[in-house]
């Protein structure tokens, strides 16, 4: 891969692969893979949907593209779907194509709403971790995992709470339910808008359509992404109805080349409509809870792994630290070995894993036991 630039450098561990269906990858030698992590997050009814191969055939053959200033059948039928499933009932949904235009679209709107420039975010935060900022100044950070007290914070110059409910930059952390009323509630009573950050969260990855749904809060507005293509680059931006009507629609311009495209709002219905008709929430909870199961199990027998966290099928392995060996590095490289893929955080003691929410029981039992023989192999060097 010399010519092809590597933006998360060049760690590269499995070369040419040709082929996918639903958790499986399939390289040019015929090997398969146990894709763990539904590629980055995102093919959250399995890679190679035939419902959703046949989708995208359909509408690409009658049209893909068509520019902002058009309208298309699709995208009112997606919208409704959007709204329909964020609870925003009468609201707004825009269609755009990856999960941070959607958030910085969804900022975008706050501060014109508002005239607030302040943001607050989570310290653990995808947009705390990465570095999201236009203006590091423009951003408060809440130390949640220190217990920090609100009084702080001066919540009358915040513009909007960007709650990310669950992803804490790939380490799976879920802040307590009460903290967040209190600063939803402290948001809205100066005048903020709260906005969820459900990229990682949403589309039933946490066992609930969307992350908040496990906090009972009603955001303003609320960004998706990932799973919402299964692949496909398509995110979304749903508004409430009050939030909507705030907008200014003659000062508030925005452009996109691909913004509610014909064929990004068709797969965006498709993908909600498979996971409505097969019942894949309620299914995915099972799953998760049996990986779960399984994973405390093992945690409890060989006495390394530190701590199991999760929600659906967003979940995290912690192992415990061992005097500079990186327990993590080794089950890790063990797992390679078996055509296991899984998310090691860099530099930590972390798994993430967050496979498709169709994903069949015989691969689940492929990785429980891959798994346990990566650990119970490292336990032996200890």
């Amino acid at each position: 891969m010399k010519n092809t630039l590597h933006c998360i450098g060049n760690n590269i561990l499995y070369e040419d692969i040709i082929r996918a269906d639903n958790c499986i990858l399939y390289d040019s030698k015929g090997n398969d893979y146990l894709d763990m992590e539904s590629g980055v997050w995102c093919t959250s009814v399995g890679h190679c949907n035939p419902q959703m191969v046949n989708a995208l055939k359909k509408q690409a053959s009658e049209i893909m593209h068509i520019g902002f200033c058009y309208v298309n059948p699709n995208l009112e039928k997606a919208s409704e779907k959007i709204l329909d499933i964020t609870g925003l009932k009468n609201g707004k949904a825009l269609f755009l194509s990856s999960g941070s235009e959607a958030v910085d679209f969804a900022i975008r709107i706050s501060k014109h709403i508002t005239g607030k420039k302040l943001l607050l975010t989570m310290s653990d935060s995808y947009l705390s971790a990465l570095g999201y900022f236009e203006n590091k100044d423009n951003w408060v950070f809440l130390d949640w995992l220190n217990n920090e007290s609100l009084t702080k914070y001066p919540f009358d110059e915040i513009g909007a709470f960007v709650f990310e409910p669950g992803s804490s930059s790939k380490f799976v952390r879920f802040p307590p339910v009460r903290l967040i009323k209190e600063i939803v509630n402290k948001v809205h009573d100066n005048g903020g808008l709260v906005i969820c950050n459900e990229v990682t969260t949403g589309i039933g990855r946490t066992g609930e359509w969307f992350g908040y749904n496990h906090y009972n809060i009603v955001p303003d507005i609320v960004a998706i992404g990932k799973g919402l293509g299964n692949g496909y680059p398509v995110s979304s931006v749903a508004c409430s109805e009050k939030t909507a009507k705030s907008i200014n629609y003659e000062k508030f311009i925005y452009y996109q080349s691909h913004q509610n495209d014909p064929l990004g709002t068709y797969v965006a219905n498709e993908v909600i409509n498979i996971i409505e008709s097969e019942n894949l929430i309620a299914e995915g909870n099972k799953k998760g809870n049996k990986i779960i199961s399984e994973l405390n199990r093992i945690k409890e027998k060989y006495g390394i792994i530190k701590e199991i966290r999760g929600r659906g099928l967003m979940i995290a392995i912690d192992f415990v630290p061992n005097n500079g060996l990186s327990i993590a590095k080794h089950v890790n490289e063990k797992l390679i070995e078996q055509r296991i893929i899984l998310v090691h955080c860099r530099n930590s003691e972390t798994f993430r894993m967050d496979p498709s929410l169709t994903i069949k029981d015989e691969d689940i039992n492929r990785f429980i036991k891959s798994f346990e023989y990566a650990v119970s192999e490292i336990h032996k060097m200890l």
